[in-house]
């Protein structure tokens, strides 16, 4: 039986303001906001606005540069950040490092036509005191997710998104599992998700589509040529669950489908996000609009704990092949929906393109309690996954 991937929470931050909150003034304006005074600045450059979304406080909206918000940052942080943007072309950033995948992700990232602007990168000025200037906001009214509750994505923000489909027609095909797109032919899933034992080897990879119900138009669909498990996959094992499938054609990039890249670090940092089509909650349906969830990271003893010898898992929870992200306060995690689908973190040089650091791979039963999901580490696959799809 396919393990599937579901999302019953998310803390992917959007800001939902009221026209009354809006400030109306450009970047660059001075503002006051809870007492404070400020200056309007891109939320991308405001250290403070980021610290107080991941506590669920929304700053004041100045305005918006595009889809981007300008914010109301405190002023203190304007004269004391110790880190001074500097802006560069990604052509500049092309000799970053010797690994494949990552020189293959600059290439898209700039050729292709993601929807965002390259970040910024970050000088040191040792001569700006550091000062702490996280602001104390306690303003009523504005909305905030309510992140137990889960949270639907938006068009365009998961663009590397792909749904796998089984059964003899396309037409009549059930989409079960998820996957990454990350090269022109090829998608990155679990191995488990490479055939169902009532439907069959997996035949189909469907793109571009932000609900199941979607019109048939937005649909891009691809015949699976071929499904290459990593070599020491053995099922039921849960260890190299991991997978490759090259599509008969190649992948048509636009708008609503870009690679994602490949995260070429070792260690990834403490959040990720997890995304699928799965179910809404335990013994729930399966959601009609694409999910997401933000994790964190555990350590691996706590891994180890979660996760010991059993009979899928003979040696335990291995550190160096998986890792494994959860909540230990509220239930978010993945479990019954699309396994196969990405862990993912922000890009480092396009905000609004995605590394995948891992792959859906196996977990308990979900929704009910705090607990974690185990996830393929696509690091330690690198050498693997570039000998097929960059040989």
């Amino acid at each position: 039986m396919l393990f599937k991937l579901v999302v019953i929470a998310c803390s992917c931050i959007t800001l939902s303001v009221q026209n009354e909150q809006v400030l109306n003034r450009p970047e660059g304006s001075k503002c006051t906001f809870n007492g404070q005074e400020g200056k309007c600045t891109s939320i991308r450059n405001c250290r403070s606005a980021k610290q107080g979304l991941q506590k669920k406080i929304h700053p004041a909206i100045c305005s918006f540069e595009g889809k981007t918000p300008v914010v109301c940052c405190m002023e203190c942080e304007q004269r004391h950040s110790k880190k001074i943007p500097v802006y560069q072309d990604i052509g500049s950033r092309f000799n970053d490092t010797n690994r494949k995948a990552r020189n293959i992700c600059l290439r898209y990232l700039a050729n292709l036509r993601y929807p965002c602007d390259p970040a910024p990168r970050y000088l040191e000025d040792d001569g700006i005191p550091d000062t702490n200037c996280e602001p104390q906001y306690d303003v009523p009214g504005i909305s905030v997710p309510q992140v137990s509750h889960g949270y639907s994505a938006i068009r365009q923000q998961y663009t590397h998104m792909a749904l796998l489909g089984y059964g003899e027609e396309m037409e009549t095909a059930q989409w079960l599992c998820g996957g990454s797109v990350i090269s022109e032919r090829y998608i990155l899933t679990a191995a488990h998700c490479i055939s169902s034992p009532s439907l069959g080897p997996v035949r189909y990879v469907a793109l571009g589509i932000l609900r199941r119900s979607d019109p048939e138009r937005i649909w891009q669909k691809y015949n699976v040529r071929r499904a290459v498990p990593h070599p020491e996959y053995k099922s039921p094992s849960k260890y190299h669950d991991i997978a490759l499938l090259e599509t008969d054609t190649e992948i048509i990039f636009g708008n609503m489908v870009l690679p994602a890249c490949l995260h070429s670090e070792l260690n990834p940092g403490d959040e990720a996000e997890a995304c699928g089509w799965g179910a809404l909650g335990h013994h729930q349906g399966l959601a009609d609009t694409l999910q997401a969830v933000k994790l964190q990271r555990y350590d691996e003893e706590k891994c180890s704990q979660l996760y010991p010898k059993h009979r899928h898992l003979v040696h335990g929870y291995n550190h160096t092949t998986q890792m494994c992200y959860g909540d230990e306060t509220d239930p978010k995690d993945t479990c019954e929906g699309d396994s196969g689908g990405p862990l993912q973190i922000a890009n480092d040089v396009l905000s609004c393109a995605y590394d995948v650091i891992g792959v859906t791979s196996y977990g308990r039963q979900c929704g009910v309690t705090a607990g974690s999901g185990i996830y393929t580490r696509v690091y330690f696959y690198l050498p693997w996954i570039e000998s097929i799809v960059w040989p």
